[in-house]
């Protein structure tokens, strides 16, 4: 076997094109709808994404198997099983979708700078770069937060960025790194750092299996969703919804009815059953 003929074996997955571009946009509530090749249609399809297909570790976390980010395979998940994913499969798919309607796009691998630190993190998160009339936007549908930001944001725009509510800027760092500042009552904080270069998708792979064996995905059930006034969460046994800026919580009591509030409320219909707090599925 020639070298060529390995990698399109191994990683060929990777690179497949998404095949069902209408199923696709069925799913997260655009099908048959015309999406312009403008900001404002890159925003349409992004909040469409952010609140019909959730950012879920349940893969991870109660059935202990496998992620992989191949475009059938994803496909298969979010599309045809209604489920969700993370940032390395969220957004791949997504790219996948961008390109099937016609923007021009391609990945790149970000550092998540939270909580004020004093230390460059590892690269542990996918996102897309889409060209608009020339210009550069930052999308992203699988940060995991209830706030993340609903629409794009122009990376060759320094100027404050109102989206939906939330203000970002943009600055330059050193080693033509770009970040995205996110600002609040408390002032401005750090949020995503890359490079705004096209990153090979094949090292996500390995970022992928890192991810993979973290505390912070096998620690608790995660499951994000935007809504159109707000969110839904769930963070380990609390059921959490925030509506026009009023937030409920509700006790998770068993798996089962973590798994009807999942179909209820999120749309996700399970053929396993979930696992106790901390306990796989075999």
């Amino acid at each position: 076997m020639g070298m060529a003929d390995f990698f399109e074996k191994m990683y060929g997955k990777y690179f497949v094109k998404l095949q069902d571009k209408d199923a696709y946009l069925k799913r997260i509530g655009l099908g048959g709808e015309d999406i312009p090749l403008t900001k404002e249609g890159l925003d349409t399809l992004q909040f469409a994404h952010l609140c019909a297909v959730p950012f879920e570790n349940l893969d991870i976390y109660d059935y202990d198997s496998k992620v992989d980010f191949g475009t059938e395979e994803m496909f298969d998940k979010a599309v045809t099983r209604r489920r969700g994913g993370y940032c390395f499969e969220l957004n791949a798919i997504f790219m996948e979708l961008l390109e099937a309607v016609g923007f021009d796009a391609y990945p790149v691998g970000v550092r998540i700078i939270m909580g004020g630190r004093s230390f460059l993190p590892a690269i542990a998160h996918r996102a897309s770069i889409v060209m608009i009339d020339g210009k550069r936007y930052f999308s992203d549908v699988g940060f995991g937060a209830t706030n993340d930001p609903g629409i794009s944001v122009c990376i060759d725009d320094y100027g404050e960025q109102d989206i939906r509510g939330d203000i970002f800027t943009v600055e330059d760092r050193p080693y033509n790194n770009k970040m995205i500042l996110r600002h609040t009552e408390e002032g401005a904080s750090d949020l995503f750092m890359f490079v705004p270069d096209p990153f090979n998708i094949l090292d996500f792979i390995s970022y992928n299996t890192t991810i993979q064996a973290s505390f912070a995905f096998r620690s608790k059930r995660i499951v994000n969703l935007r809504t159109p006034g707000g969110s839904m969460s769930v963070d380990g046994d609390i059921f959490r919804r925030t509506e026009n800026g009023v937030r409920t919580e509700t006790p998770i009591a068993s798996p089962e009815e973590a798994a009807k509030i999942l179909a209820e409320e999120f749309g996700v219909p399970l053929t396993q059953p979930l696992g106790e707090q901390g306990v796989a599925v075999s």
